[in-house]
C-alpha cells in the first residue's frame, strides 16, 4: 500500500543514544529478514519534554541515564525473547545495510500524570499510621510502532507502518516524598514484572506481530485536531488541573480506547522525528539509504478523529455537616473524517457526570485537587471507553453511558462507524 504524507508536524527529538547502548537484531520468522530495535523516545517536542513528560524524562535519566540502559534492555531482551531470535550484530554496532531488516519496533512515550492523595497521621493503620507516606498513582500513556522496510537496492525501496499501538499503565502505591522513591515507582510502571506495565504491554504485542512479503498495512486511525474551549479551560484551571487535562491527554485516552475496544491502529497525537533520526545514524551506508527513512514519522492516516471539550462541570450537589457530594463531569463533541477527502463520516457529543463523596473542612488543597483530577480521570476514561465499546457492540446501552443520546445517531450511522475502526485491526 502505498503511503500516504498528508503532513509534517512538528520536529521534536530527544533519544537516548541507542547506538551506545544497543544496535543488535534478531532474525525471526521471516526467513532471512531480520528483526530491529528501532529506539525509545518522546512523543512530543524537544522544548515540551519536562512540561508533559517529566516524571519518566527524570527517572530514566537518573544516576548517569541507567534508568534509560535498563529499559532499553528490557525492550530488546523482550523482544528477542518474543520472536525467539539469534543476535548477530553487539552492543555499540550500525545496524548492516547487508543484513535487510524485515520489521523494526520503536516505542514513544505520549502522556503521563503523577499524582498523590496526602494521609494525615492517625487516618490509616500500621506501619502507615505516622502520616509520613501518602497514596501515588501514576499513569503513562505510550505508542508501540511497528515498520516493515525494504532497502532501496535495485529498486526505490519501501517502508510500511504495520501497526501503532497506543497502550497505557497504570501503578499505585503509599509512598514517601523522596525523590528516589518517585522515581523508582515511575520505572517500576515502566518495566516491573508485572500486568500493568507498558514493557508487559510490548511483550504482548511481541508475541503476535508478524508480517509477509506484501508488505500489509491496515488503515491507521489519528487524532488530528483537539481542543479545550475556553470555558471548559477556565474550570479547569480553577481547579489547577489545566496541565494535566490538556489536549495530548484526550488524544492518549481516544487512542488506547479505540484500540482496547477494536485493536485499531492509532497514531500518536504528536509525532517526533526520534525514530527516523536515530535509524538514519545506525546504518552503516546512511546516503545511500537514508531518504527511505525520512518521511516514516510522516502522517500516514486513513482516518481522523476531531475532538472539542465544550463544557467542565465541577460542582458540590448535596452536603452535609461533614461531607459532601462532588458532581464532577464535561461534554465533548467527537468526529471522525476521511482523510482522502476530509469528510465527516460521524460525529456526536459524549458527555458524562460522576458523583462522590467526600469529607469536607479537614484537608489541605491539595487533598481537594488531587482527588478532583482522579475522580475527572475516572469520568473521562469510562466516557470515552463506554463510547467505543457501545460502538464495537452496536450497543445503545452503553452508547447512552457516554451520553450519546439515541435520537443523535442513527443504526446506519453506528454501523458506518464500526466498519471505519474495523478496518484500522491490524490483519483486518
Amino acid at each position: 500500500m502505498k503511503r500516504r504524507q498528508v503532513l509534517a508536524l512538528p520536529v521534536g527529538l530527544a533519544l537516548i543514544p541507542l547506538s551506545s547502548l544497543v544496535s543488535r537484531y534478531s532474525y525471526a520468522n521471516l526467513g532471512e529478514r531480520s528483526v530491529v530495535w528501532g529506539g525509545s523516545g518522546f512523543n512530543v517536542p524537544n522544548n515540551e519534554i519536562k512540561l508533559r513528560l517529566d516524571r519518566i524524562n527524570r527517572s530514566l535519566e537518573a544516576e548517569g541515564q541507567a534508568g534509560w540502559k535498563l529499559w532499553v534492555d528490557a525492550l530488546f531482551a523482550n523482544l528477542e525473547k518474543g520472536f525467539n531470535g539469534v543476535i548477530t550484530n553487539g552492543p555499540g554496532m550500525k545496524i548492516e545495510y547487508e543484513s535487510d531488516p524485515g520489521l523494526i519496533f520503536s516505542l514513544g512515550f505520549d502522556y503521563e500524570n503523577f499524582l498523590r492523595i496526602d494521609i494525615l497521621p492517625g487516618e490509616l493503620p500500621g506501619d502507615d499510621a505516622d502520616g509520613e507516606r501518602d497514596i501515588s498513582f501514576y499513569y503513562l500513556f505510550s505508542s508501540i510502532r511497528v515498520y516493515s522496510v525494504r532497502l532501496p537496492r535495485q529498486s526505490k525501496g519501501q517502508i510500511n507502518l504495520v501497526y501503532s499501538q497506543p497502550v497505557k499503565a497504570f501503578n499505585r502505591a503509599m509512598l514517601d516524598t523522596k525523590e528516589h522513591s518517585e522515581n523508582n515507582f515511575v520505572l517500576e510502571t515502566l518495566m516491573a514484572d508485572a500486568d500493568y506495565t507498558t514493557l508487559s504491554k510490548f511483550k504482548a504485542l511481541v508475541g503476535r506481530i508478524s508480517v509477509d512479503e506484501s508488505f500489509f498495512e491496515p488503515s491507521h486511525l489519528r487524532v488530528r485536531s483537539a481542543s479545550v474551549s475556553s470555558e471548559a479551560l477556565s474550570t479547569f484551571s480553577s481547579l489547577k488541573l489545566d496541565q494535566e487535562f490538556n489536549a495530548n491527554f484526550f488524544a492518549a485516552m481516544i487512542g488506547v480506547s479505540a484500540n482496547q475496544s477494536f485493536e485499531a491502529s492509532v497514531l500518536p497525537f504528536v509525532m517526533t522525528d526520534y525514530l527516523s533520526t536515530t535509524l538514519r545514524s545506525r546504518f552503516d551506508k546512511e546516503p545511500e539509504i537514508g531518504a527511505i527513512f525520512k518521511d516514516m514519522d510522516a502522517d500516514v492516516a486513513s482516518y481522523y478523529v476531531d475532538f472539542s471539550v465544550n463544557k467542565v462541570l465541577r460542582k458540590i450537589s448535596a452536603e452535609n455537616a461533614s461531607k459532601q457530594q462532588i458532581a464532577r463531569g464535561l461534554a465533548m463533541d467527537i468526529s471522525f473524517l476521511n482523510s482522502a477527502d476530509n469528510s465527516v463520516v460521524f460525529k456526536t457529543t459524549l458527555v458524562r457526570v460522576e458523583k462522590r463523596e467526600q469529607v469536607k473542612g479537614a484537608r489541605e488543597e491539595s487533598w481537594y485537587r488531587s482527588n478532583d483530577s482522579l475522580y475527572f480521570y475516572y469520568a473521562i476514561e469510562k466516557m470515552i471507553g463506554d463510547f467505543f465499546e457501545g460502538v464495537k457492540r452496536l450497543d445503545m446501552n452503553l452508547l447512552k453511558n457516554a451520553g450519546v443520546r439515541p435520537q443523535d445517531v442513527t443504526q446506519s450511522d453506528l454501523e458506518r462507524l464500526k466498519l471505519l475502526l474495523e478496518s484500522c485491526r491490524y490483519g483486518a
